[in-house]
C-alpha cells in the first residue's frame, strides 16, 4: 500500500529504526572495546591469538540489519498507520482493520512485544515496506483474520502504546494480550 502522501502534521512520529540501531550500538561498542583490547594484548605480548577477531565478527553480525532498517520510521495519525522508509511511504488505513492491539510474552528471559495489524481484507505480501511484517497466527477472536502485519516493537513499546491508544479507534484496539511461550518462540523465527 505505497502511498504518494505522507502523515499529518501532527502525526506521532517514531524513529523505529533508530531506536533499534542505537540500542545494538551500545553492545556493539562493547565488543569493539574487547576487540581493541585483545589486540593491543597481541602487539604488546607478540603472542599470535585470534581470539581477538571473534567480536569483531559479532559486531558485523549484530550490526548488519539494524543498518539497512536504521532510516525505518512509524507514524500513526488520524489516517492510519504508516511505515515510512526514506522517501517511500506506505499506509495502512484505520478502516482497512479488524483489529489493532499488541501481543507480549517471555522467550527465555526477555520480554517480546509487537505491533498486530489485523486487515478485514488481504494483506499485501508483495508491497516493498509492508510485505516483510505479514505474518499468519491464530486469530485472538472471531472477526480477526489470520494474516496481519506485525512489527516487532520491544526497543519501542511505551512509545508505540501510547500513540496507539491515541489514534486507534477505540472500536479496533483489542489491547495488550499475553502469549504463551511457545507462541514467543514461532512469533521469533519468521
Amino acid at each position: 500500500m505505497i502511498s504518494d502522501r505522507w502523515p499529518a502534521p501532527d502525526a506521532t512520529f517514531i524513529r523505529y529504526g533508530l531506536r533499534r540501531f542505537l540500542w545494538i550500538l551500545s553492545v556493539v561498542v562493547i565488543l569493539v572495546v574487547v576487540s581493541v583490547g585483545g589486540l593491543v594484548n597481541v602487539l604488546v605480548t607478540g603472542k599470535a591469538g585470534g581470539w581477538f577477531l571473534v567480536p569483531l565478527g559479532l559486531f558485523a553480525w549484530l550490526l548488519r540489519k539494524p543498518w539497512r532498517q536504521r532510516h525505518k520510521v512509524t507514524a500513526l495519525d488520524a489516517s492510519g498507520f504508516w511505515l515510512l522508509s526514506g522517501k517511500q511511504a506506505a499506509l495502512i488505513p484505520w478502516d482497512s482493520l479488524a483489529g489493532v492491539g499488541i501481543y507480549w510474552g517471555r522467550a527465555s528471559k526477555t520480554i517480546y512485544y509487537s505491533l498486530e495489524l489485523c486487515p478485514l481484507g488481504e494483506t499485501d505480501g508483495d508491497d516493498p515496506l509492508l510485505g516483510p511484517l505479514v505474518r499468519e497466527a491464530e486469530p485472538l477472536r472471531p472477526g480477526l483474520p489470520r494474516h496481519r502485519y506485525r512489527l516487532d516493537i520491544s526497543d519501542s513499546f511505551p512509545v508505540h502504546e501510547k500513540a496507539l491508544l491515541r489514534w486507534a479507534p477505540a472500536e479496533l484496539w483489542f489491547g495488550r494480550e499475553e502469549r504463551t511461550r511457545a507462541e514467543m518462540v514461532a512469533w521469533l523465527t519468521p
